[in-house]
């Protein structure tokens, strides 16, 4: 029997961190990988924060084993796409990281590099694109979408059939009702209460939620 290949995760800060224990919680630890180490440009990144799994080196220069795979950690949603191209263009494989806690439902499509925190609920007729990062206790709703490199982070509240596009960044906490559509690369604020659709590129703010910049 072959040995199983190594994650590597893209990412030594906070939430690189965090995702070293959610990936040996998940349920693809010890089935379809083990633990390898975090990449990062800041070689210092574990200096005062002493973490489980080791510092392999920094993400600009990385060169990918073919016994690897990989997650990106990262936060904001452009240098997340950014970087997980830079390893997939020197033939990195993306994995999913599904902690056990989170409910599935069926009909629910997730592409690679997709990180399920635990207690995440996606629902059912769903699908997420590459890359998107769906944190602590956030729920997706029946029908609702969100697409590549997205980050949906704690307590969010996407509810029926919403449109998530690309490279979107959610605050802690945002709620948004049925139908609404979030254009590529909008940033809405934590506590955001979202009624009506946000245009690309928006940042908002509020409730209910308004332009600000």
């Amino acid at each position: 029997m072959s040995a199983l290949p190594g994650l590597v995760i893209i990412g030594a800060g906070g939430f690189g961190r965090e995702m070293v224990a959610w990936a040996e919680q998940s349920v693809q630890f010890g089935r379809d990988w083990v633990m390898k180490g975090l990449i990062d440009d800041n070689l210092d990144a574990l200096k005062d924060r002493p973490s489980p799994a080791k510092l392999l080196g920094r993400i600009e220069d990385y060169q990918p084993a073919s016994d690897e795979v990989f997650i990106c950690a990262l936060g904001v949603p452009a240098i997340k796409r950014k970087c997980s191209e830079l390893i997939a263009a020197r033939g990195g494989r993306f994995t999913r990281v599904i902690h056990r806690t989170a409910v599935l439902g069926h009909e629910v499509e997730l592409g690679e590099g997709v990180i399920l925190c635990p207690h995440t609920v996606v629902s059912a007729n769903n699908r997420l694109g590459r890359g998107v990062a769906v944190n602590l206790h956030a729920s997706i709703d029946h029908d609702a979408n969100a697409g590549d490199w997205s980050q949906i982070n704690c307590h969010c509240d996407l509810t029926a059939a919403v449109e998530v596009g690309r490279e979107v960044f959610m605050g802690s906490r945002v709620s948004v009702i049925p139908n609404v559509k979030i254009g590529d690369g909008a940033y809405l604020g934590a506590g955001a209460v979202v009624l009506r659709d946000v245009p690309a590129g928006w940042k908002v703010v509020g409730n209910p939620a308004r332009r600000i910049g």
